[in-house]
């Protein structure tokens, strides 16, 4: 989803825990010991907020925060630092209790959960340690970061919130700019923050590429990219940018730039597609296609140019196979997601080709 962090400094006490608020001028939590509960308040007007911390072994530490029915809570873990395997989890309880848990993070792949707070009250985000870490007593430094969506504040609790924030935008692996001017130019700073300094400028339609993930600073989103064709790389608001849109049946939505990326989508009952295109010289595009493990796949790109050429990019981003006009892929997809097929023109002038899918 939409939240990406950086990791935090580390800490020279081996139970403290610091309280820092997205925001400027995070107030210090109490000191944590283990099996601690330690109350979190977020800053006047934020509803977001980052803990560092370390734990040992089997020790844990409940962060209680107070929310309300209906509230979406977004809670990320991130390692910082370790002398063992940096196995840290959370789960999110009831305070107070060891079940009717949210969330249980030892069962998840991405010590990430999004979830809507059933009842009023006090709910624990409790960190731990599994496996080696735990039963050898070694030391995990972590970052967690805390979002709930926003409502009026309420004594002695964070900004608690009924709904879901109107303006966060998704994390994909690309995004466009998309400025209510035309020709208009989008700021890239080098940090998420309109004070951050400036690295350059990306026009109106650019492709930008996700490389670091999207925060909340200063009360709005921010996200790290690149321009797909290569440009500046920082951070940029993120009320500026859209996701690409799915295509028609049976065809690809082109993006406004020269290097572009389209989403491929089949016609209702059918399991492939053929899609006519062209590229400039010195010009690729990125066709996304999802895709489960377990499937065949079938691609092939249509062309008497020996200056086109294609890749095929797993969703871990791993290179599956590449080739030119000649050469057809066939083959059983080992992961699920957002599979990439690029294709590129190293030549100078403009080059047509057909692009074949199928996947059964």
């Amino acid at each position: 989803m939409f939240l990406s962090f950086s990791r935090a400094r580390s800490r020279a006490g081996v139970f403290s825990a610091i309280l820092l608020s997205a925001v400027a001028g995070g107030a210090l939590a109490p000191a944590a010991s283990a099996q601690d509960s330690v109350r979190i308040q977020f800053e006047s007007g934020a509803t977001d907020t980052q803990i560092n911390g370390t734990i040992v072994g089997d020790e844990y530490i409940d962060y209680v925060v107070n929310a309300r029915a209906g509230q979406t809570m977004v809670v990320a873990l991130d390692v910082t630092a370790t002398n063992g395997n940096g196995s840290a989890f959370f789960n999110i309880l009831p305070a107070g209790k060891d079940f009717d848990g949210l969330y249980t993070g030892h069962m998840d792949d991405d010590n990430r959960a999004e979830v809507t707070v059933p009842s009023d009250g006090d709910w624990a985000i409790r960190v731990y340690l599994m496996g080696n870490d735990r039963d050898a007593g070694k030391t995990v430094g972590y970052a967690i970061n805390l979002y709930i969506t926003p409502t009026g504040a309420s004594s002695g609790s964070s900004t608690p919130a009924s709904g879901s924030s109107p303006d966060m935008l998704p994390e994909e692996d690309f995004f466009i700019v998309n400025l209510s001017t035309a020709g208009g130019t989008l700021n890239v700073r080098d940090a998420p923050r309109a004070s951050g300094g400036l690295v350059g400028k990306v026009t109106n339609g650019t492709v930008m590429r996700n490389t670091g993930g999207c925060t909340l600073s200063d009360g709005q989103q921010w996200c790290k990219v690149e321009p797909s064709a290569g440009g500046p790389s920082g951070w940029v608001a993120a009320r500026f940018l859209s996701l690409p849109q799915p295509g028609g049946q049976g065809q690809a939505t082109q993006l406004p730039s020269a290097s572009r990326m389209e989403r491929v989508t089949f016609s209702a009952g059918t399991t492939g597609t053929e899609l006519g295109d062209q590229l400039g010289p010195n010009t690729s595009v990125t066709y996304l296609l999802g895709a489960k493990a377990g499937q065949n796949l079938y691609f092939r790109l249509a062309a008497d140019a020996s200056v086109l050429s294609w890749r095929i990019y797993n969703p871990d981003g791993s290179l599956a196979d590449q080739g030119g006009p000649g050469k057809e892929y066939r083959g059983e997809l080992w992961q699920t997601g957002e599979h990439k097929f690029e294709v590129m023109n190293s030549g100078g002038s403009a080059q047509s080709f057909n692009v074949i899918f199928s996947i059964d």
